[in-house]
């Protein structure tokens, strides 16, 4: 059994053991988000805001490899950046109107799909038969995980921020595996964190946004920790991502994302039983069976 086990690991591509430790790291960031988006961070649009100010952190890496691209690759690199920030936006609007276990799930169910489409039109990328079955069955496990509650009034928003999520996050995907394509990684990486940051900027744009923005609420300061402690984390997991992204095909490093919801699932099922009001997920009987 050892050696069957040390034969798999031993012959895993590199890009699929980051990809499992990507996703494993996601795992927890989406559970802390979703709780400070229910506790102690009312406006999505606060939350958008101070991670795309954070992204900036990604400057750090300027050292190893930064270059000043063409026009053309700058707009690219920020325009990747932008609708990054706005898809974490619309992304945090459906955590806060749904359940984490299923709008998570549902937003990875539907990203593969745009991202294969965009990336068989925009991108030299061509999967064959065989890996075309298997994106399909990482989705269809995907869909598994979702169930529809209609118990919650808020759950029909919820889906449809997600479903818009879902839509951005393949245009940045496909547009950060193309900036790869023609950058050395860590320069497009860092040009496209400052677009990240552009994005935050935009969201001050709107008046409610700017007002919680400036004016954070006690609950959400009295949180700081958890929330830099959850930026920590899920910068390490958007770090590899964009690493595996650049080494693999797009639209399987996103149709892996079923392998983060049995991380979220299994947290999810860990704080529910030792610390039920915490997360109000139903985990129980045939919930936790799907």
């Amino acid at each position: 059994m050892h050696f069957y086990l040390h034969s798999i690991f031993v012959h895993m591509p590199w890009w699929l053991t980051v990809i499992i430790v990507a996703y494993a790291l996601n795992a927890v960031a989406a559970v802390i988000d979703k709780v400070l988006l229910s506790k102690a961070i009312g406006n999505p649009a606060v939350y958008a805001f101070y991670i795309a100010l954070l992204s900036m952190l990604g400057w750090v890496l300027a050292p190893f490899g930064v270059h000043i691209p063409q026009a053309g690759e700058f707009w690219l690199d920020i325009v990747a950046g932008v609708i990054f920030t706005f898809a974490l936006l619309f992304l945090f609007k459906g955590l806060k109107h749904g359940e984490s276990s299923r709008i998570t799930p549902f937003v990875g169910a539907l990203s593969p799909v745009f991202v294969w489409f965009f990336s068989y039109w925009f991108l030299p990328e061509r999967l064959a038969t065989g890996d075309l079955w298997a994106l399909a069955l990482l989705v269809a496990g995907s869909l598994i995980l979702i169930e529809r509650s209609k118990k919650s009034s808020g759950s029909g928003s919820g889906f449809l921020a997600a479903s818009v999520s879902a839509l951005l996050f393949c245009v940045s995907y496909t547009l950060t595996k193309y900036n790869f394509n023609h950058q050395p990684f860590v320069s497009a990486f860092v040009w496209m964190r400052l677009g990240a940051f552009v994005g935050g900027i935009l969201l001050l744009l709107n008046a409610k946004n700017r007002k919680d923005i400036l004016h954070t609420t006690h609950s959400a300061a009295k949180n700081t920790g958890w929330f830099l402690f959850g930026q920590v984390v899920g910068a390490g997991s958007f770090v590899l991502v964009n690493y595996a992204i650049s080494l693999a095909n797009v639209s399987l490093v996103n149709a892996l994302q079923g392998i983060q919801y049995l991380f979220l699932l299994l947290i999810i099922w860990v704080i529910s039983f030792f610390k039920p009001a915490l997360l109000h997920e139903s985990m129980k009987g045939r919930a936790l069976l799907r």
